[in-house]
């Protein structure tokens, strides 16, 4: 059957992930019952299923359904932007960037407006370029809109896998990622943790791309560079790098050099201005590993102390939060041989072992993992073979 014809298997396929997001956006936009107010905006996005939901139905055409979606995640992120939250990261992006601009070094900079103030810069380059284009338009507002447009670009990147793959599982998960609250507020809180998500849903399409034509020519190269950019932007998205790598050592190993080649070649261009203003200062500053002198957010201390057994020292974490992060990417790697999509979930898998038994793990963490997460039921429910099942090189 042609791709967008009427059937009743589309209609099936798309209907899940309509009930699936209304639900979400009548039931759970907020905390109180004066959230729950319906504003302008969201209340278009109820007003405007009946009608998308009809056409589905008249048309069997599934693409609707992903562009309700996409459309309607837009909408309510865009109606949650404004005034932003108190994340200091877009801010310290936008110090960053003031300084490279004016001749300065952004590696080697006391910054103001961290808290606390005067924290090192600890992104690596690709979180500056990734933010420029925004920032040269809008300044601050601009870099925050950043993050507005990945998200857009990252619903986008799950309509484009689920059309492919598996529309009855994977316009469900854009439609979560669409419609989930807090994925609305954190795509307007001030952090950065959704454009990274959406990096890894970049390099993750690349390499379906690459996947799908057995990694010839230059698509191995090209998976490289998406993989090297993703790495780039925020050094959080390291787990599911090794993952990628592994399915492309598992899986399609003659084209192991070209890709490592995409890799270096992509991380040495992009740092290669701050090596040469101060390697010292730089490498430092990608390399560092933040630190936090107390206890915070979603992870197996705070669990512990809400149960009122001791929490133990900054050491003990680390070392606990080390061991088990390398011991679990240990024993999932070997899904990375089934396919790009069990590659994303191990990926998944190890980043939250990582997330869960750090020290200070932020909500806003979460928007990086919950992207390749939606990515998963498609890419594993897949309706091709380039995907999903061992791929081996011929």
């Amino acid at each position: 059957m042609a791709r967008g014809q009427a059937s009743e298997s589309g209609v099936s396929a798309a209907m899940p992930s309509m009930v699936v997001l209304v639900a979400l956006t009548l039931s759970a936009s907020g905390r109180a019952s004066e959230s729950l107010n319906p504003s302008v905006l969201r209340l278009a996005v109820v007003l405007v299923w009946p009608l998308a939901v009809y056409l589905l139905a008249l048309t069997g055409r599934t693409w609707i359904a992903a562009a309700y979606c996409v459309a309607a995640g837009a909408v309510l992120r865009w109606n949650n932007f404004w005034p932003g939250g108190s994340s200091d990261v877009i801010k310290a992006v936008d110090e960053a960037l003031r300084t490279l601009f004016s001749g300065g070094n952004p590696y080697d900079h006391y910054y103001v407006s961290t808290s606390p103030p005067g924290s090192n810069m600890p992104y690596p380059p690709g979180q500056l370029l990734l933010h420029l284009p925004g920032w040269l338009l809008g300044g601050y507002d601009g870099a925050r809109l950043t993050e507005l447009a990945a998200a857009v670009v990252g619903m986008a990147v799950l309509a484009w896998l689920a059309l492919r793959f598996a529309p009855a599982v994977g316009l469900v998960g854009l439609a979560l990622y669409a419609g989930l609250p807090n994925l609305i507020q954190l795509t307007g809180d001030g952090s950065n943790d959704t454009s990274a998500g959406v990096m890894v849903l970049v390099a993750v399409a690349v390499m379906v791309g690459a996947a799908s034509r057995s990694m010839t020519g230059r698509w191995a190269g090209a998976a490289g560079i998406a993989v090297a950019l993703m790495m780039a932007t925020k050094q959080s998205t390291l787990l599911f790098a090794i993952a990628l790598s592994l399915y492309v050592l598992f899986v399609h190993r003659t084209a192991l050099a070209r890709y490592l080649a995409g890799i270096f070649a992509t991380l040495l261009i992009v740092s290669l201005p701050f090596l040469l203003m101060g390697p010292a200062t730089y490498i430092h500053g990608v390399a560092a590993i933040e630190s936090h002198a107390n206890t915070y957010g979603w992870n197996v201390w705070i669990l512990l102390n809400q149960l009122g057994w001791p929490t133990p020292d900054s050491l003990v974490v680390t070392v606990v939060n080390l061991f088990v992060t390398i011991d679990v990417l240990v024993a999932v790697g070997f899904l990375c041989r089934r396919g790009v999509g069990a590659a994303v979930l191990a990926g998944a898998l190890a980043t939250l072992a990582a997330l869960l038994t750090a020290q200070w793990t932020s909500p806003s963490y979460f928007a990086l993992v919950l992207a390749p997460l939606a990515a998963i039921p498609a890419l594993m429910t897949r309706a091709d073979g380039a995907v999903g099942a061992v791929e081996a090189d011929a």
